[in-house]
């Protein structure tokens, strides 16, 4: 028997570039956090928004058992900022963190994964990152370069 050495897993996700017709959606997006919820196993149990009354941005928290997952979202400038964290055994926070990233189609994502509760040792305790960026944006941003380059004066 395997007894693992954390308590609970942390995905943290900033999307950028998300997109802006289900990024503005409140209604939409509480509903998808809930359906993600059910489908991952988080054991949702109440979902929590706020919104200021002259503000663009919103915050959607779903308290769950041994876990939450909040969404920090800005349609202004297309950026939301998600934390997944679980440690109740039959939850999924990877799958549910595709869940999110899915919704929100993001053309790039950071994404940390961090055991919380590690009793390892101290160099067990960096976070690791994760880059995600859509195909297209690559290769916009590789035909800018070439462009560049192509364009170069060359020296005689």
């Amino acid at each position: 028997m395997n007894k693992k050495k954390y308590t609970g897993k942390l995905i943290a996700i900033d999307m950028y570039n998300c997109y802006a017709v289900t990024i503005a959606d409140i209604a939409a997006t509480e509903k998808a956090l809930v359906d993600g919820c059910a489908k991952y196993g988080m054991q949702l149990c109440e979902v929590v928004h706020h919104k200021e009354e002259d503000q663009e941005e919103y915050c959607l928290f779903a308290i769950c058992k041994q876990g939450h997952v909040t969404l920090h979202i800005y349609p202004e400038i297309g950026f939301v900022a998600t934390d997944i964290f679980s440690c109740y055994p039959e939850a999924d926070p990877a799958g549910m963190s595709r869940c999110v990233r899915d919704y929100f189609d993001a053309d790039k994502a950071k994404i940390t994964l961090l055991d919380r509760g590690d009793f390892g040792s101290e160099n067990d305790m960096k976070p690791h990152h994760h880059n995600n960026t859509r195909l297209i944006r690559r290769t916009q941003n590789l035909g800018g370069k070439l462009k560049k380059i192509m364009l170069k004066p060359r020296s005689i």
